[in-house]
């Protein structure tokens, strides 16, 4: 700031000097040339800080891309079984408190008519841990054999019964700890979740949610951070909601 003070003032009192009565062309040439070199040296320390911000929230990964590298046949390797969807309990409550968990969780976006087709983000109350009472986005386990991209769209058809959507983007990953968990034993407690967040767009108007038993409530909230830190939603959506706007800013227009 300091930097732009002085690029802008130094062409103001370029100006001043060389303006009077008996100004020559030269003088007015004078002025011009300070007054477009002050201006470009706003520009590059605009652009300057600008870079610096975005820096702050970058991460997101180009759109249609969900990082998926597959080292054979892509059918065989994406197959799902019914046994990697159904762990025993006593299976998966050990993975859970010993092991780190992957889950991909939603950020999904609507367009509302009824306020100017503003964009806005669902956000859902947790009702089970981790993060129980908290707001935040749908999602849950990957599965083995899935894409982040089919995880996303999986696991917000399940929780909130919105079926026509559209992955769009990985806006970043996220490494979570939590000191409670659903599979917490007398001795064993708390777990470690490694958190891909996908932008997913809803293509359908007026679509009913429906929540499944892992949330209590939900509701759409815009896309400005600010807002949405407002509204209670948890720090993990905001942060979210800086990776997209850091990677379009004029997203929510």
């Amino acid at each position: 700031r300091q930097q732009q003070r002085k690029a802008t003032n130094t062409s103001l009192i370029t100006i001043r000097v060389r303006v009077g009565p008996s100004m020559t062309k030269d003088s007015t040439a004078v002025i011009v040339a300070s007054f477009l070199a002050g201006a470009a040296s706003l520009a590059i320390v605009n652009k300057l800080f600008a870079k610096r911000e975005d820096r702050k929230n970058a991460g997101a990964i180009v759109e249609g891309n969900d990082l998926s590298l597959f080292y054979g046949d892509e059918k065989a390797l994406t197959t799902i079984t019914k046994s990697r969807k159904f762990l025993p309990s006593d299976l998966y409550g050990r993975m859970v408190r010993d092991c780190v968990i992957c889950c991909v969780d939603s950020l999904i976006v609507r367009v509302n008519p009824a306020k100017n087709n503003r964009k806005e983000f669902l956000t859902v109350l947790r009702g089970t841990e981790p993060a129980k009472g908290l707001w935040w986005l749908p999602g849950g386990r990957l599965l083995k054999g899935e894409t982040f991209f089919a995880a996303a769209t999986r696991k917000t058809i399940q929780e909130t019964g919105l079926s026509k959507v559209k992955p769009i983007q990985v806006l970043g990953v996220w490494n979570t700890f939590f000191p409670t968990s659903h599979w917490d034993t007398d001795t064993e407690k708390g777990t470690q979740t490694v958190n891909p967040i996908v932008l997913v767009e809803l293509e359908e108007e007026g679509a009913d949610i429906k929540l499944d038993d892992t949330s209590e409530e939900w509701k759409w909230v815009g896309l400005d951070p600010d807002e949405a830190a407002k509204e209670n939603a948890d720090r993990y959506c905001v942060e979210a909601l800086l990776r997209l706007r850091a990677w379009n800013p004029g997203y929510n227009r």
